[in-house]
């Protein structure tokens, strides 16, 4: 069977098409027949050898995958073949067969295409997260969102505009294209990052913050909230467009990992959180955010991801490293 294989950790060039032998299941294991394949941040680092490269190259990369469950293990109970799924396993998604735990796997709505997905159970749980467990976001509020094309960006987005009633968002994307999808999705300032100083900007649109000892409790301008899924250099220049007693989430770091000094706005009150979804996987919001998931894919307009052959695998994600992609990235795998 065809499977992308992580050849040797670091760039993309080490990512190569190649057969794979049809993997055998155990008898609580499950056989899945792959139609697409999705990517996320979590392929990048794995590619890259974060936060490990214990495994031995080369083996079969991807996390996430929905297709036909084709065979069930003998103590698989719940599960049988032709059950529409989608399965995250650590690895081995982008192959036309794939093993996985009945723990691993999502019953597919028969309204949702396998395609969209993908869109999801991972993105749509780690932007729950953000508005609701971590941010605590509330009415009336304002909010920066870098990255607000990306697969998690829009649909935080989407949250904050159909699920509030007057919640404001400026959001930051990296071209003119994904500038108009966030405006068509209801954002109400767009900035272009490579384009403009985001932090003059949104100064411009809501006044500067207080800042420093001399102003008290003074909160003035700025936002109540920024999600941050890029860190590098922001970590340097967010806190000066969120308020005193704001909140800074932090959980991503696809633009470097870089250093937090806190030492210029101590007097500002910022709770800075570097959140992760694993942190809160089995809690009581894991389950909240499950529903909520189960939710919107009964009630919410679905997104189209952009579907790639899985050939150009390398293409692909050398475009998702460097924010050259919009949405959601799917591969199509076979056909089913």
């Amino acid at each position: 069977m065809k499977a992308v294989y992580i050849t040797e950790y670091g760039p993309v060039e080490g990512l190569v098409i190649g057969d794979a032998p049809m993997p055998e299941i155990r008898d609580k294991e499950v056989l899945v027949k792959v139609a697409y394949a999705g990517l996320r941040w979590g392929d990048v680092m794995a590619r890259n050898g974060y936060p490990s490269r214990a495994r031995p190259t080369p083996f079969v990369g991807g996390q996430e995958a929905t297709g036909i469950i084709e065979a069930v293990g003998s103590a698989v109970e719940g599960w049988q073949p032709g059950d529409r799924v989608m399965a995250m396993p650590a690895g081995g998604a982008f192959a036309e067969y794939l093993v996985a735990h009945p723990r691993q796997l999502v019953k597919v709505p028969d309204h949702v295409p396998l395609e969209a997905m993908l869109a999801y159970p991972v993105n749509l749980r780690t932007a729950y997260y953000m508005v609701y467990a971590w941010a605590k976001v509330q009415e009336g509020e304002r909010v920066l969102l870098h990255a607000a094309a990306g697969g998690v960006g829009l649909l935080a987005l989407q949250i904050l505009k159909r699920r509030f009633k007057d919640v404001s968002v400026v959001a930051l994307a990296s071209s003119e294209e994904k500038l108009e999808l966030l405006r068509s999705e209801g954002a109400d300032h767009v900035i272009n990052r490579t384009t403009s100083d985001y932090v003059a900007e949104v100064l411009y649109i809501w006044g500067p913050k207080a800042s420093g000892f001399t102003t008290g409790g003074e909160r003035a301008g700025g936002v109540d909230v920024a999600f941050n899924g890029v860190s590098g250099p922001t970590l340097d220049t967010d806190w000066q467009v969120i308020r005193k007693r704001g909140r800074w989430v932090i959980y991503g770091f696809s633009a470097g990992r870089g250093r937090l000094d806190t030492s210029a706005f101590g007097y500002d009150g910022i709770t800075i959180m570097p959140f992760s979804s694993i942190a809160w996987a089995g809690t009581p919001e894991y389950h909240e955010g499950t529903r909520f998931i189960e939710d919107w894919l009964a009630t919410e307009s679905l997104i189209t991801p952009v579907i790639h052959p899985i050939d150009s695998m390398q293409a692909v994600q050398r475009a998702f490293e460097t924010g050259g992609t919009i949405g959601k990235q799917v591969f199509e795998v076979a056909a089913l």
